[in-house]
């Protein structure tokens, strides 16, 4: 009999024990708000989640390659650099996270492959690059960031390639929005680059395969877009907005066999397209509306000018049939080249605007 109790009072003490560990198992199971996960994967800046890091340099320190960064609404005063730190930046909201640099280092520096960042207002000083890209870095994501009141807004370093640009805001820099060095293949979309102090674009350095598609590029002190170097080959520039800028488009230094295709260039003060020393070029079914000098070239052969819509062309001007048979003439020096298809309206253009 005495033994049947012990049994019994063991058995009943095992099944307390396990209803106390299941209590305990789904308690801690419990979600909080914004919490800092023990383990790797996501790391919390600012927000009022229990272990939340205050600085995103810190959450950077303490990550590892492959973690995600999730920075709450903020303003961040610091310097951030990624490192060799393979991870994505993500900001809570555009208009309200804010990184603003304090040194004369890049507010943003991406130190390796593989690293985004989004949602961000990135602002510094005239001696500072807002964000850099150091070199052999490939598979770069910047999308939907505000870039602002740096020296350069966004600098892909040497030997780069493959990043993406897109959906951002760049503006107000001292000179260069988005500069491009010895940089290929990569895609720049649907970004809003306005009022930089020198270009809105620069690819130069030998870069190629690159695209620029669907810009608004508009009020930049010297060209909305330029592109130089004897490897500068083989870039499109296709259903940009390159308006009101000092020059629309200029090409330099043997920049060769690129295409510009369905573009607005208008209202730019000096030319719309400039090509210097810049042969084998497509440009093709373009307007070119109301630039001081629609289009020129000097130094410069074998371009190719189709189907563009001028709207200072004869065949415009004068309504009499005879007229549209004339071809587009377009000066350079003493040679002209000639666009044998102007178009009689213009392309509908769907830039980000």
């Amino acid at each position: 009999m005495k033994n049947k109790l012990t049994a019994k009072s063991m058995i009943v003490s095992i099944v307390i024990l396990c209803i106390g560990a299941s209590s305990v198992t789904a308690y801690n199971i419990q979600p909080s708000l914004n919490p800092q996960p023990m383990g790797r994967g996501t790391l919390y800046v600012g927000g009022a989640g229990p272990g939340n890091y205050t600085s995103i340099q810190e959450a950077i320190d303490n990550s590892t390659s492959g973690d995600t960064i999730f920075v709450f609404a903020g303003t961040y005063t610091e310097n951030v650099d990624t490192k060799l730190k393979k991870v994505a930046l993500i900001g809570e909201d555009r208009d309200t996270t804010i990184i603003q640099g304090q040194t004369t280092n890049p507010v943003v520096r991406l130190g390796n492959s593989d690293t985004s960042i989004e949602g961000f207002t990135m602002m510094g000083n005239s001696d500072e690059t807002i964000i850099l890209v150091a070199s052999l870095s490939e598979n770069i994501f910047i999308t939907n960031n505000m870039i602002k009141d740096g020296m350069y807004g966004i600098v892909l370093s040497i030997t780069t390639s493959r990043a993406t640009i897109s959906d951002n805001t760049i503006m107000d820099n001292v000179y260069v929005g988005i500069q491009l060095q010895t940089s290929a293949y990569d895609l720049i979309q649907g970004n809003n680059i306005q009022n930089n102090g020198a270009q809105g674009i620069d690819i130069s350095l030998n870069s190629h395969h690159n695209s620029i598609l669907n810009n608004s590029i508009t009020g930049n002190g010297e060209a909305g877009i330029a592109i130089g170097g004897l490897a500068s080959i083989d870039n499109t520039i296709q259903g940009n907005d390159v308006s009101d800028n000092k020059i629309g488009i200029r090409f330099t230094g043997g920049a060769g066999t690129n295409e510009i295709t369905g573009n607005n260039i208008e209202g730019n003060a000096m030319e719309g397209l400039l090509l210097q020393s810049s042969s084998e070029n497509t440009i093709e079914m373009n307007n070119f509306i109301d630039n001081k000098r629609q289009a020129t070239f000097k130094i410069s052969s074998r371009n190719v000018w189709d189907a563009n819509y001028w709207n200072n062309w004869i065949g415009l001007k004068l309504s009499m049939p005879i007229f549209q048979k004339f071809p587009k003439v377009i000066l350079g020096g003493l040679r002209m080249n000639f666009d044998k298809n102007p178009a009689l309206a213009p392309y509908n253009v769907s830039a980000v605007i």
